[in-house]
Order: C-alpha cells, then sequence, then structure tokens
C-alpha cells in the first residue's frame, strides 16, 4: 500500500505522460485508440513502482484494502490527457496495490470480498475523511430535526412570524436564513463563516441589522413626538409644567375662598373634635411623624384648641375660616412613612367634621381646594417634584433626575397617576409626558449601548442582553404599557425580539470560535503533510488543493448569499 501510494502514484503519472508523447509522435493523439494506450501504459508504469505481497495473507489483505479504496481515489491528477482517459485510467488503476494483488494472486478474490466486508465500515470513514481532505461532495448532513436541508423547502411557521415581525417594525429589519430559522447547523455556519475571508456580505448584513435597531430607537421617540433628547429637558418640562399647574390651582383655589369670605360664608363657628380627638391620641408619635406636632401647635395658636391640666387638647369653636387655616398645616405633611400617614388621616377627619357646612360658595372653595390637594399634594410622586429643598430655593428632585425619581422608581399606580395629571394640565402638560415617553425610549437605547463598542462606522453596537434586561424591568410589571401606550410597548418588545434573533444562538449551536482546526489544517498543508498523506507529490497536491479550494469557496459563497435571504426560496 506504501510503494503504491507513492512510487505507483508516481509510475502511473510518469506512464500517463510516456503514453501521451507516444500517442503524439505517432500522429494518433485524441483518438480512442490513443486513450487506451495511455490508459495501458499508465497501468504498466503504477504496477511497475509497487511492491506486490508474496504470502496469501498478504495478498488477500491487499485485495481487501485495494477494494475497499476503489471508490475513494478520486479523479485528483491534472488532466494531462483527454479529459475522460485519464480519469478514468486514475479509478481502473487506483489505488495500485488493488491491481498488482489481482495479477498475482486471483485466487484470493473470494477470501478478499469476506475480509472487505469485515473491514466495510472503518473504510467507510476513511473514505469520507479522503473525500472531505479533497472538498469533494459528501452526503448531506440531516438537519437537528431529522430531514435533510432543502434550499426549496417551505419555511416552519416559525420562521414566518420572526421575519413578519422583523419586518413590520417602524425600520424593518432583514434577517438571515439562521435568524428566520434559529436551526442551529444554518446559525453555525453563519456565525463561523462570518469571521472567514468570505464572510464579507453576512458581516455587512451585521451592521445593517445593528444600525436598523439604532434606527428603530430613533423612529420610536419620533413616535412619541418628544422635542428634548436630554433627561434634564424631559425633566425640567415634568417639573415646569406641574409648578405652572400647581400655582394656577393655588390662584382658583384663593379666589374661591375669598369669595366665599366676601359673601360672610366663612365666619360660621365649628367644633373640631375629631381632628382634636386625633392629635391626642397620636402624639407619643410626634418624633416620627412631625405633622402631629405642628398640627398640635397650629390648633392652638389658631383657637381651635386649649390644653388641660394633663396636657391633653380641648376642641373649642373657631369660625370656617380659622378652621380653613389649620388644615394648611396638615397639607405641608411629609410624603413618606408615618408623616405621610397621620397627614392623611388629619385631612380626612377635618373633611368629615366640615362637611356641609356654610353657604354655597364656601363649598365651592372647600372642593376646590380637595382638588388641588388631590392633583398636587397628596401623591408623592407629584409633590416631590415641585417641592424644594428645605430652607432653599432648590428643587427637592433635579432636573436630570426627574425621569429615574418619575419612571424607574415608581410603581404603575404612580405613574398612571403622574401621566393623568400632565394630561389634563394643558398643552405644556401634554408635551410634557411626551417628553417622558422620549426619555423612556432613550433610557432603553443607552442601556443597551452601554460599555459596548462601536461597529466600522462608530454606531454604538446593541447588546441583545442588556436590551432584553431594560425591557423586562420596565415591563415585568406593566410599566411599559402605561408609560408608552400598548401600540408602542408592543413595537418595544418586538425590537427586542428581533435584536435576539439575528445576535444569539438557541443552547447547544456547536460553533468554532477560535478556528484552531482550520489553522492546524492549513498548517500541516503548507507543510506538505496532508500531501504526503495521499501519495500524490507535493507539487502535484498544490494544484490540486487550488482548484479544490477555488471550488469550496464558490460554494461557500452561495450558500452564505443564500443566507442573507431569511426565508428558502419555494421552488413551484
Amino acid at each position: 500500500m506504501g510503494t503504491g501510494a507513492t512510487t505507483g502514484a508516481l509510475g502511473m503519472v510518469g506512464g500517463a505522460v510516456k503514453g501521451i508523447a507516444e500517442s503524439i509522435l505517432s500522429g494518433e493523439f485524441g483518438t480512442p485508440e490513443a486513450q487506451k494506450l495511455v490508459e495501458q501504459a499508465a497501468l504498466r508504469g503504477a504496477q511497475a513502482g509497487t511492491y506486490s505481497p508474496r504470502t496469501p495473507e498478504g495478498q488477500r489483505m491487499t485485495q481487501s484494502i485495494g477494494q475497499s479504496l476503489a471508490n475513494v481515489i478520486p479523479p485528483v491528477l491534472p488532466v494531462i490527457a483527454a479529459p475522460g482517459a485519464l480519469m478514468q485510467a486514475t479509478r481502473n488503476a487506483a489505488p495500485i496495490a488493488q491491481a498488482t494483488a489481482q495479477r498475482v494472486a486471483g485466487a484470493a478474490q473470494q477470501a478478499a470480498r469476506t475480509t472487505g466486508q469485515a473491514i466495510a465500515k472503518p473504510m467507510q470513514a476513511a473514505t469520507t475523511a479522503v473525500r472531505e481532505t479533497f472538498g469533494m461532495e459528501v452526503e448531506p448532513t440531516p438537519s437537528s430535526s431529522g430531514s435533510r436541508v432543502s434550499g426549496g423547502a417551505a419555511a416552519t411557521p416559525e420562521a414566518l412570524r420572526r421575519v413578519t415581525t422583523a419586518e413590520s417594525l417602524p425600520v424593518p429589519v432583514t434577517l438571515t436564513r439562521g435568524a428566520a430559522t434559529r436551526e442551529a447547523q444554518q446559525l453555525a455556519f453563519e456565525k463561523e463563516q462570518i469571521k472567514s475571508d468570505l464572510g464579507g456580505p453576512l458581516r455587512q448584513r451585521a451592521e445593517e441589522n445593528n444600525l436598523q435597531a439604532l434606527q428603530n430607537f430613533d423612529a420610536l421617540v419620533e413616535m412619541t413626538d418628544a422635542q428634548l433628547a436630554d433627561l434634564s429637558g424631559a425633566g425640567g418640562a415634568v417639573v415646569k409644567s406641574l409648578t405652572d399647574g400647581l400655582t394656577a390651582a393655588k390662584n382658583r383655589t384663593r379666589t374661591a375662598y375669598k369669595a366665599a369670605e366676601k359673601a360672610g360664608e366663612m365666619e360660621n363657628n365649628v367644633t373640631l373634635n375629631s381632628v382634636v380627638d386625633y392629635i391626642n391620641e397620636n402624639i407619643p408619635e410626634g418624633d416620627l411623624a412631625p405633622v402631629l406636632k405642628a398640627a398640635r401647635q397650629k390648633a392652638i395658636a389658631v383657637g381651635a384648641a386649649l390644653p388641660d391640666e394633663n396636657g391633653n387638647l380641648v376642641a373649642q369653636p373657631v369660625t370656617l375660616l380659622q378652621a380653613e387655616n389649620l388644615r394648611k398645616t396638615f397639607q405641608r405633611a411629609g410624603f413618606e412613612g408615618a408623616d405621610q400617614f397621620h397627614g392623611g388621616g388629619l385631612r380626612r377627619v377635618f373633611d368629615v367634621e366640615t362637611d356641609g357646612l356654610g353657604g354655597d360658595l364656601y363649598k365651592a372653595a372647600r372642593q376646590t381646594r380637595i382638588e388641588q390637594a388631590r392633583k398636587f399634594e397628596n401623591r408623592a410622586i407629584v409633590a416631590r417634584l415641585i417641592k424644594n429643598r428645605k430652607g432653599m430655593a432648590d428643587p427637592q428632585v433635579a432636573a436630570d433626575q426627574v425621569f429615574r425619581k418619575s419612571i424607574l422608581n415608581s410603581s404603575p399606580e404612580e405613574i398612571t397617576f403622574l401621566k393623568r395629571v400632565l394630561v389634563t394640565s394643558g398643552q405644556d402638560g401634554q408635551q410634557a409626558w411626551k417628553e417622558l415617553q422620549g426619555a423612556t425610549v432613550g433610557h432603553l437605547r443607552n442601556e443597551s449601548t452601554k460599555g459596548m463598542g462601536m461597529d466600522s462606522f462608530d454606531r454604538p453596537m446593541v447588546s441583545p442582553a442588556k436590551l432584553h434586561q431594560a425591557v423586562q424591568a420596565l415591563d415585568s410589571n406593566g410599566r411599559l404599557d402605561v408609560i408608552l401606550g400598548k401600540a408602542n410597548a408592543q413595537i418595544v418588545r418586538d425590537l427586542d425580539d428581533v435584536v435576539r434573533y439575528v445576535t444569539t444562538v438557541p443552547p447547544g449551536t456547536l460553533i468554532n470560535s477560535s478556528g484552531t482546526a482550520g489553522t492546524l489544517l492549513a498548517a500541516m498543508a503548507e507543510a506538505g503533510v496532508t500531501g504526503a498523506a495521499t501519495g500524490l507529490p507535493l507539487p502535484v497536491y498544490a494544484g490540486i488543493k487550488q482548484i479544490v479550494k477555488m471550488r469550496k469557496e464558490g460554494r461557500t459563497k452561495a450558500k452564505i448569499n443564500d443566507a442573507l435571504n431569511a426565508l428558502p426560496i419555494v421552488q413551484p
């Protein structure tokens, strides 16, 4: 076998060249007779350089191996004779060991068949290895579902759904075949080839997909009608709208009370027994709820209560005007913990105590005051945005922190309340809400690109993991729908899914990320190891290698171009 793969192969080449030369000199080159002479010359040259085993056992072994390799050796020699003649001569003479064994041991054929069957499976594996070495066609590998991959097969419902989702985004995203089907073999091919010299189209598609994702964020911002691009601007718009709304509400309340007072409806007396009892019962918690201490002092100051010998307050009759001054103290309660709890409790008992008193103007004034408190004072999500730091002119929440405080750190109920206040506060309030919507989309974009690299055009890369995390943080408790509305929230979810389609692979997808195997094979080929293993002279092997490389590259290019189509072309 060793001489057949080396000196025998060289003898076959020499015999073929000699036969061609003789046919040219004789003037018969190109005729069937010349082809036959070339084949015979090649066979004689191969036999002359091949060692022939002498013992019956050696002959049987050679015969078995020869028959197994008969269908393996490809027509790889350069076509120096008529194409059909030399290729046929190669197949007839290869491996040379088989021909030699037949010449000296025809009687061993039956034993060879038996032995050949015994080694059929190992030799089949060898056949596959040889064919793969030379880039020859091999049997298609079954897909993960058990069926062969067909370029003309109809797309699955899931693949169609993914493509439809990607194309229905404000800026359509073009999927590759692997992204659409999520089929392991296709994805493995695309992810490996994207790193290769031939992977330019796949790399371009990847950058296009990243750009399309960024453009979808921009399109969503435009769909919200937001005009300000930064968080400080959006926060400032919200604070201004709320502050202007509170100022207008205060003016309405003040006007209403002045009208009631002018009409004499604020002179009626009232005894605030329930309010005083509440203060007495809860004053031990005054250290935790300063509003209780403030209410006690104010009640004494306006004459609504007097302390007895034990220090407990006793309610005293006061006018409605004095009572309303006491209520203002309850309204300034804090919006956290015990202070928030007891401030609300004092307001409720006061409203019950004064319900139905006074004339129509007073009742209207009270309702106006209640509406002011309901919108701007009773809920922390609004009150803290328009409240200044104690003893300072600076706002309690800086403009660049408004989005975080009102959206990221708030519950769906609180966000819904803030939305209602803004959209019912005129055009400025409605625009302020749109700015919060735009800031939300900007937040998702910033989170998904934070700490990521740049593409070849210096555009930030979108991370599927970071985008999914940011979307889930808002969507897990329903805030995404509240902020963006159901339609735009669904677009965000779809974009989240599509970004994962184009950048991730299912678990278990085998991808050679390092390329070690290809590097080793290339090094072996350059060193001539592969040529020696096949028995071909290095110059011959180098030429074959180049042809095979071109052929494989052509097939790979075609497969890459096919992968750029998300769905297979359905054959009629």
